[in-house]
Order: C-alpha cells, then sequence, then structure tokens
C-alpha cells in the first residue's frame, strides 16, 4: 500500500515501518524547524537532532492516541516535537557543569588488547550496518567510511540534509544500542562460564 499524507497516521497505527520511513522523508526538516525554535541558541546540533529521533519515536509509539482528521497530523507532531525539545531545554538548564580543562586526561596509547578490542567492534560495527535498509546502509558507508559531507550525501541521494541527519543519528542510536547488548550478553556469558 502507497503511504500518502492522507493515511500517514493509520498507517502509523497499524505499524508500518513503511510509514515510519515516509514519515521521516517527508516531516523530518519540518520537525528539526520546531525543535530548533526552541533549542537552537544552544548551538550543539547532536541535541537537536538526538532530540528529533526522540520525537520521532514518540510519534511511533503514540500514533494510536491520534483521533482527528489526516489533515491535523501535521498539527499534532508538530506539538509532539515542541513539548518534547520544551523538555530537552529544562533537562539541559537542570544539568549544565563546568569542566576545568586542567582536570582532563588525555591517554593515547592503546595496548594490544585494546587495538584487538577496537578491531572486534569494528568487526560488529559492519554486521549491524549490513543489517540495515539499503538507504540507511548507504548514508553510513557514504559518510563514515568514504567520508562523504553530509550535503554531498545528501545530493547524490536526491533527500534533504535534514534526512541524511536523522538517518545517520537513528542509525548511530541503534548501532549503539546493539553495541550495549552485545557487551551485556558478553558479560553474562563470562559470569556463566566463571560460575561453571
Amino acid at each position: 500500500m502507497k503511504i500518502t499524507e492522507t493515511n500517514l497516521a493509520k498507517q502509523l497505527q497499524n505499524r508500518n515501518l513503511k510509514a515510519l520511513d515516509f514519515l521521516v522523508d517527508t516531516y523530518s526538516n519540518l520537525l528539526y524547524k520546531v525543535i530548533y525554535k526552541v533549542l537552537g541558541s544552544y548551538d550543539e546540533k547532536e541535541i537537536i537532532e538526538e532530540c528529533l529521533n526522540d520525537v520521532l519515536l514518540a510519534i511511533w509509539d503514540n500514533s494510536n492516541m491520534f483521533s482527528g482528521k489526516p489533515e491535523k497530523f501535521i498539527h499534532w507532531i508538530c506539538v509532539i516535537a515542541k513539548y518534547k525539545a520544551i523538555d530537552y531545554q529544562r533537562k539541559i538548564s537542570k544539568n549544565k557543569e563546568v569542566i576545568n580543562i586542567n582536570d582532563c586526561v588525555i591517554a593515547s596509547d592503546f595496548t594490544t588488547e585494546d587495538k584487538i578490542l577496537i578491531n572486534e567492534n569494528r568487526k560488529e560495527i559492519l554486521a549491524y550496518i549490513n543489517e540495515m535498509n539499503e538507504i540507511d546502509r548507504k548514508i553510513f558507508l557514504m559518510r563514515f567510511y568514504l567520508e562523504e559531507s553530509i550535503n554531498g550525501i545528501a545530493v547524490k541521494l536526491s533527500v534533504s540534509r535534514n534526512v541524511v541527519d536523522t538517518r545517520l543519528s537513528r542509525g548511530k542510536k541503534l548501532l549503539k544500542q546493539k553495541l550495549l547488548s552485545s557487551q551485556r550478553e558478553e558479560t553474562i556469558n563470562e559470569q556463566y562460564i566463571q560460575e561453571i
């Protein structure tokens, strides 16, 4: 079934992943602008991107709460973006702390064990990237392995820069979750082996 602005809310409620892709491709620029109006003064693009990812997740998780007409859906998602950004703003103002650079220690030497772990993590990350859908995989490889600019990727794939940013941010979050999950499994396995 083709996803359109008219059936988007219904398809999200039906948990259609294509609807989520349509939401990202069609509305991420608008949602980014709504969030930027609230968080733009912080000059940290990562915070705005993280907030955007949380907004998209909130829309996905709460789509069944929307019961209005299809043309009101855009207003509903903008309200979610605005209030999520306000939550982020509150969190940021509470968590601000000053770090003295003289207290920081920078270590640059890697042990052999560190290098082996880095190599294993790289293989694991590549395996997870291969599990991504085609466009996310292309964007990741173009950005992190071919070191292409975000604007260059957007032009080559005929999408907006915000779409590339959103997909990169969402992909990084997914990779982080998978790596943490993998590390937890390794810890459980090590504990099990020690008990034997």
